[in-house]
């Protein structure tokens, strides 16, 4: 003990020319910072960290610690370890990663909650990964869905579900059953992929939508709960045999929920049907995803990305990503019976980072006037198109597209998700950044009623993440090919990944959830 104090104080000191490193030992630490902005790192034991002055970064690492940040704009990562750990910031703007059972005092802002952990050990995936988040809230209720033990060859062992019912605040988690075949009780399918939440509020029913297959069959599954704990066994509500790798993609479901429109109680699950050219494919359903009626195709052929979203008069706006080189949409007024031609929201330049997964797909949403917005990724404000900014366009009708505007600028931001409060207008959109050294935060900005533009990001990773510390694909390595923002109250809850620094060849990837 004496040998651990010893050596953190002397790291201390050595550093207090400039900001320190202070990096404990295996045994119980204390580890103090300096007045500038210090890196703090816990190892095994029971450690506190204290930091100064300064904007630090405290690492508890294994172990049950103390973690105080003080004064500054403090990051603290608390997260992974199963240990009961003690946050306390102080004053400044803080951003906290930990665990569910970690304490988190009052005066951390921003705080960001491990929602669940890849439980599987089959040798065809890689663990302990979780990836790909979509979420809804639906008055003081959450539901989140998301990969499970993400394979390199496409699709995951299982799909998990968190649910809150008070805001964000506490967090119940679980897996699907019956879809896969390490699912309780199993399921048919091989693998797992592209899982999204809607609510029918007509039947009181949540669902999740997911992309399954089995040999070369692929099918559109949709699993329903009354309360987002209790799910049912999956419903198909559309299966096609693939000749090639699967015969669906990126599927997307959204639910009337309305009072003024003629199709409430509708819902609608839209795909890329890839025997067909990669045409768009809708089915829909009127009993709560029980049962769902043929397809009907929208005239576009190489689309996907598909993000069906809901005017308060019942027209059905789809935008998707076109061709790969624009953003498109097409619309509905007779609840997806029929639909009208693709029109172009806008062509698209976009910056990839080698060896990372992120596609330029669209997230939409509708504000209280009915005016659609969609975001994506896009390097059209950058001098020789050498960043991404966060874009938006938005339309009363889904056929006239304002012409996009950066939302971000000054940080290479990839992979947008939008969300909008339903009463008020808010509009909070989170994405990723990539940072010129390679490591990958997540952001949130928001646009308040009233106000001109966008507030300064705000940071909710506490600890940039390395590439290595993701699973790998086909396709570089993933976080998500989405993540998810909605309002829950007054103030954006963002579901997200974060990967954390691997423990010997096991990762540590999971979804978090920051309310704020």
């Amino acid at each position: 003990m004496r040998f651990a104090i010893t050596l953190a104080l002397f790291l201390v000191v050595a550093g207090t020319a400039g900001a320190a490193t202070v990096v404990g030992t295996p045994g119980d630490d204390r580890l103090v910072g300096t007045p500038r902005a210090d890196t703090i790192s816990g190892r095994e034991g029971r450690d506190t960290l204290a930091g100064a002055a300064g904007s630090d970064f405290l690492d508890g690492g294994p172990g049950r610690d103390l973690l105080d940040g003080g004064a500054g704009n403090d990051r603290i990562a608390a997260q992974y370890d199963g240990s009961r750990d003690t946050v306390r910031c102080g004053s400044g703007l803080d951003v906290v990663n930990a665990d569910l059972l970690d304490a988190v005092a009052a005066d951390c802002e921003l705080v960001g909650r491990r929602l669940s952990r890849d439980p599987y050990t089959n040798p065809d995936s890689q663990h302990e990964t979780e990836v790909e988040p979509d979420s809804l809230t639906v008055g003081p209720t959450t539901v989140a869905t998301f990969q499970v033990g993400r394979r390199f060859d496409g699709g995951a062992a299982n799909i998990g579900f968190a649910v809150s019912r008070d805001d964000g605040r506490t967090w119940r988690s679980g897996l699907l059953p019956g879809l896969t075949l390490a699912s309780r009780p199993a399921g048919p399918h091989e693998r797992a992929s592209d899982p999204v939440v809607a609510y029918d509020a007509s039947s009181g029913t949540w669902l999740i939508a997911v992309l399954a297959d089995v040999g070369p069959m692929t099918r559109l599954t949709v699993s329903r709960s009354a309360d987002g704990v209790s799910w049912s066994d999956p419903v198909v509500a559309v299966e096609g045999i693939s000749s090639n790798e699967v015969a669906f993609d990126k599927n997307w479901i959204a639910c009337d929920n309305s009072p003024s429109s003629p199709f409430r109680g509708r819902c609608y699950l839209a795909y890329t049907d890839t025997e067909r050219g990669d045409a768009l494919g809708v089915v829909t359903s009127t009993d709560g995803g029980l049962t769902w009626a043929p397809p009907v195709l929208v005239p576009v052929t190489d689309a996907v990305g598909v993000f069906p979203v809901i005017q308060p008069t019942g027209e059905l706006v789809v935008p998707f990503l076109w061709n790969g080189r624009r953003i498109g949409a097409s619309v509905s007024t007779d609840g997806a019976a029929s639909f009208g031609p693709p029109v172009e929201v806008a062509d698209i330049q976009v910056r990839t980072v080698r060896g990372l997964r992120f596609f330029a797909l669209p997230s939409a949403d509708v504000d209280p006037t009915g005016r659609v917005w969609v975001t994506w990724h896009d390097c059209r404000f950058s001098s020789g198109c050498a960043s991404n900014s966060v874009v938006v366009s938005t339309s009363t009708d889904g056929r006239d597209w304002t012409a996009p505007s950066a939302v971000t600028s000054g940080r290479n931001a990839m992979l947008p998700a939008i969300g909008i409060h339903p009463r008020t207008g808010q509009v909070a959109i989170a994405y990723h950044v990539v940072r010129p050294g390679g490591g990958i935060d997540v952001e949130r900005v928001e646009s308040r009623v009233g106000a001109s533009g966008w507030e300064p990001p705000r940071r909710l990773s506490a600890q940039t993440m390395r590439p290595e510390w993701l699973p790998d694909t086909t396709s570089g390595r993933m976080l998500a090919d989405y993540i998810s923002v909605h309002y829950s109250g007054a103030r954006p809850l963002v579901v997200w990944v974060l990967a954390s620094k691997p423990v010997g060849a096991s990762l540590r990837q999971a979804i978090y959830a920051t309310r704020g």
